[in-house]
Order: structure tokens, then sequence, then C-alpha cells
């Protein structure tokens, strides 16, 4: 059971208002797809299920609803997916401590959270990968504490990207008692409805914007058809590893943090959760080297799991986790050149996550004397 300290309630407490005032310094400014979802929302505030005027995955806009009641808001989507993000930073930290049974796996897995500044960058222009994230982070912890309303939560971060559904390796072998299959019923009634009333007003199972996205003006009733999304050959895949390794490609998190965590998946074999972990990588990689169109937030599943293996190997040797912190730095900076100038209008603002890893670091390696997870020592 994941139970908070006081010194825990306090280091958390800091890095979450820390994020909360980086979140109000920024200037949200609603673009592409961000309407849509935005738009999705309000409609569905006043009791309209308008899957025909608004393309895309609409579960963030589902959870955006109560915010507009509450505000009035035309940004609800983004304040939404700042609340996520919030609690993304708690949900992090009790990943690393529960599954490697160390309050300092909790810090580093906590760190790496904030050097991924996609999610929370682009949730200004309106786009959903904080929200993905916050149920990808939901999904693994409620799997490797074996929680039995794992697939409902699955199954909610599908209908926010579909790509959350790749996880499902991760609690398989736990859905066959009694209580997990009624769950996983559950899970598979949410997608059901979600698709179900989709097609029934569109004709289409997915709204999906990503082919054809650049070739003039997307028409939400009349979207391609879903065989051209995908593709047979090795370029596909040639793009996923470079949306894993390549800064400029706008990645999600420190490649040497996805190096070290892909080799310890290999060659780790008391790694926790190792064989679960290997085959989510693998359906999500597959499943983005088969699209015809990709971005790197596609494999954000993978990145988290590849980031997460990490932890022991950084845990252990300090000089590794300072070269992923200096390493990060190449991931803000594309961000920052094309998304986060427009919201933040100082960089040394914008790298307020990087300083917040930075401390956490140094809080590491000058006051927590916890090495109760052997790999630590």
């Amino acid at each position: 059971m994941f139970v908070l300290s006081k010194k825990e309630f306090w280091l958390l407490g800091i890095v979450i208002a820390a994020m909360a005032i980086y979140f109000v310094l920024a200037q949200p400014q609603m673009n592409d797809d961000g309407f849509h979802y935005e738009g999705f929302a309000e409609a569905l505030s006043r009791g309209d299920l308008d899957f025909k005027s608004f393309y895309g995955f609409q579960g963030l806009s589902i959870f955006a609803v109560p915010v507009y009641w509450l505000t009035g808001s035309h940004d609800s989507i983004i304040v939404a997916s700042a609340i996520f993000s919030l609690l993304s930073i708690i949900l992090a930290y009790a990943i690393g401590k529960v599954l490697y049974g160390s309050r300092r796996a909790g810090i580093y897995f906590l760190m790496l959270f904030l050097l991924m500044p996609y999610p929370y960058t682009t949730m200004m222009r309106g786009f959903q990968e904080a929200a993905l994230l916050f149920f990808v982070l939901l999904t693994i912890y409620a799997s490797i504490a074996k929680k039995h309303w794992t697939p409902a939560v699955w199954a909610i971060g599908g209908i926010v990207k579909p790509f959350a559904l790749t996880l499902f390796p991760l609690f398989f072998k736990n859905t066959f008692s009694k209580k997990n299959l009624i769950w996983l019923a559950v899970g598979l009634a949410i997608g059901g409805l979600y698709l179900g009333a989709s097609y029934y007003q569109t004709g289409h199972l997915v709204n999906n914007a990503a082919i054809n996205s650049y070739q003039g003006n997307f028409d939400p009733a009349n979207p391609p058809a879903l065989t051209e999304s995908f593709t047979f050959g090795p370029k596909g895949f040639l793009r996923a590893a470079a949306n894993l390794l390549v800064h400029s490609r706008k990645i999600m998190v420190s490649p040497l943090a996805v190096v070290i965590g892909g080799l310890a998946l290999l060659f780790r074999s008391t790694l926790p959760f190792r064989k679960e972990f290997l085959l989510a990588i693998i359906i999500n990689v597959v499943l983005v080297g088969l699209l015809t169109f990709s971005f790197s937030k596609y494999l954000l599943p993978a990145a988290v799991l590849l980031a997460l293996a990490s932890v022991p190997i950084l845990l252990r040797y300090p000089l590794l986790a300072a070269l992923v912190i200096l390493d990060s730095i190449f991931v803000f900076m594309p961000i920052w050149n094309y998304f986060g100038h427009v919201y933040w209008a100082s960089l040394y603002v914008y790298l307020i996550p990087l300083w917040l890893a930075v401390a956490l670091f140094i809080y590491d390696r000058f006051f927590t004397r916890d090495s109760s997870y052997p790999h630590a020592k």
C-alpha cells in the first residue's frame, strides 16, 4: 500500500506547488486539434454529444466538462490537463517507490517525469498528451499494485489516446480472477460505448486527422479510410526509432535514459515486470512502425516504461543520472524552439522543470539515506 511520510508529503507538495506556478506563468493559446477537443467539451457541457463536428479521441474533453461548468473558461481542456499533470507528480513518485521498494527510486522516476517536457508544453495549445501521460502512469501504478480496477483505467486512457491500450500486457495475467474479469468487462464496455456512439454519429470507428492533415482543411464528417493510416515497410520502424532517440524530433525523454532502460530490460533478468514491460514496448513500437504518419508522442507509453526501467541503473551510477539530466537540455530545447517560446516569456522560466529535476538529484545525493533497493547501494 502506498502511504506518504511527512517528509515525502512536503517534498511532493513543493514540486506540485512549483509546477502549479509554472503553469500559471504560461500564456496558453489554443491551436490545431485543441479547438476540436475544446469544442467537443463545450458541446457536451450543454448536453450535446457531437462526434460528427469534432475529430479526434475525446477522452480528455469528457473530463474537461466539469471544469467548463465551474469556470466557463474556453481553455477548459488546458485547465483539465494541468490538473492531470499535477496529479501525475504523485503517481510518478508512487510508481518508482512501489515498483522498486525504495523512496530513492520514487525520487528518480519523478525526476524523469519532470524531464519529459513535451506533454506539459503542448497542453498549452490544447493537446492531450498530459492527460494521456496521467492515464499511462495510472495504468502502470494500478498494474504493479495489482488493483482490480486496472482495466477500467486502461480503457479510459484508450479513449484519451489509443496508444495507452498498448499497456495491456502489464495486467493481462491478473485479469482472470472473478473480480478482475468484472473490471475487464467494465473497461471493454467503456471503449465499446465510446466507439459505438462515435460510429452511430459519423459512420466511422475512428475520426482521425493524422492522415492527410496537412493537405487542406480536415472534414470531420468524411475522414480518410482507416486503412490509409497503415503501411508496411522499414521507413515506419526507422521513424519509430528516431522518435525515441533523435532530439530534433521533439522526443519524450532523454535518449540516454531510453538506451539505459532498454539495456536493463534486455539483460537484467531480476528487473520487476521485465517481460510485461518488454512486451508492451514492442507492441507500441510495432503499432507506430506500421503507421503511415507518426509523431514521437505516439510512443509515450514505451518512453515511460523505458525511463522507468532505467531507474535502478541510475540509482547505482549517479554519474549516469547526471548525464541524463544534462542530455535532457537537448530534449527541452527543440520543444522550446517549436512550442515553448510561445507560452513562456523566458527560457529560464520554461526550464523550471529541469531546475526541479536538478534539485531532486541534489536532494537525493545529500539528504536521502534510503537504500532499501539493492541496486541503489
